[in-house]
């Protein structure tokens, strides 16, 4: 193995290998920087170039007295980076014929027999379903049927959609169809067949059997939440924002992903799911299923960001060169896109996207 190791590192020109370090030195110098100036307590990074993860590095510490260090092992809450699972699962569901995307959501939700919704617009955010129902904490017993009880409750009279509103509650409505067609609880079906087939194996849902709870606390301006301010696990919230995962299982999915990998989806579905369907209230931004998609400078751009009291989290991906990043942080003061202009600048600088 160690004559190995010699001869394929013989294989690589020197200055390939110097310039690849260099690159690494000076991206986690300013990343560091960047999390000391923020006081962001713990952050995780790492980077996909042409389809292979070339970085991936934890920050900070997840503990006051900084004993334990951050590693691409550590856990966090992802939140509504989440919302992507749940629509490759839909998407799973639509290859097998079991759900149709223009097809009513009433057809797989007795609940919602008589409205006009469609799967569709569910996973572009134009359903007309505002976020009037919060999470509550798991001690009060809600159920995901009874949360659908609520939900019904806040519909409009004459709910047919409309233009693009962001909603948690469209992706907790599809966890439901997604057990209800698959027979399945929404957490073991992505389980099954997205964490499984990704090797996501230190990954998970807060439910009651299996409680994941993220390794890293919440924080503002480098100061714990109190427990009255952090946002409960509440399993009807699931599909929208409660996967807790961490950088290495996460880019190991998204590699998959924008290989077009045939364990997840098939080649054209991938396709489909980055074609615009609905324009946001962002700009020049539009939502495909479950992507957020936009144009800069040629490139076609895919992401999905994720905020939850106390964190924030981003995917940012070029689909066309395989390219992308994932960042995890623990402080709701997280610049994020800051972080990810500098990434994407010093790896187009040293040419390495």
């Amino acid at each position: 193995m160690y004559k190995l190791i010699i001869i394929i590192l013989l294989s690589v020109p020197f200055n390939t290998l110097a310039d690849t370090v260099n690159t690494d030195d000076e991206l986690s110098t300013a990343l560091e920087k960047i999390r000391i100036k923020n006081d962001i307590p713990s952050m995780s990074v790492a980077i996909i170039t042409s389809g292979e993860i070339t970085y991936i590095k934890g920050f900070g510490f997840l503990d006051k007295k900084q004993e334990k260090a951050t590693n691409e092992e550590s856990l966090f809450r992802i939140a509504s980076i989440t919302k992507l699972f749940t629509a490759q699962a839909i998407m799973q569901l639509v290859e097998k014929n079991k759900i149709e995307l223009n097809e009513k959501v009433g057809r797989y939700l007795s609940s919602f027999k008589e409205s006009s919704i469609t799967i569709k617009q569910l996973l572009t955010h134009s359903s007309g379903i505002s976020d009037t129902i919060k999470p509550v904490g798991f001690e009060k017993q809600r159920t995901v049927g009874s949360y659908l009880g609520l939900v019904k409750q806040s519909l409009p009279e004459n709910n047919e959609g409309k233009d693009f509103e962001y909603s948690d509650t469209n992706f907790n409505v599809l966890g439901a169809i997604i057990s209800s067609v698959s027979g399945d609880s929404y957490e073991k079906y992505i389980y099954n067949n997205i964490l499984k087939p990704s090797n996501m194996k230190e990954s998970g849902y807060f439910d009651s059997e299996s409680a994941y709870f993220s390794e890293t606390e919440p924080t503002y301006k480098g100061k714990l939440l109190d427990k009255a301010d952090r946002r409960p696990y509440d399993l009807s919230f699931n599909p929208s924002e409660g996967l807790i995962s961490n950088v290495h299982d996460l880019s190991r999915w998204l590699t998959l992903t924008l290989a077009g990998d045939s364990s997840l989806l098939n080649a054209q579905t991938y396709k489909d799911m980055l074609k615009p369907q609905v324009k946001t209230s962002w700009g020049e931004i539009y939502m495909g299923l479950g992507w957020q998609l936009y144009n800069h400078s040629n490139d076609i751009i895919a992401r999905h960001p994720g905020s939850i009291r106390g964190y924030k989290s981003l995917i940012l991906t070029y689909p066309d060169s395989k390219n992308a990043l994932i960042l995890l942080t623990n402080s709701s003061n997280t610049p994020r896109w800051e972080i990810a202009k500098l990434i994407t600048n010093t790896l187009k600088q040293n040419a390495e996207w």
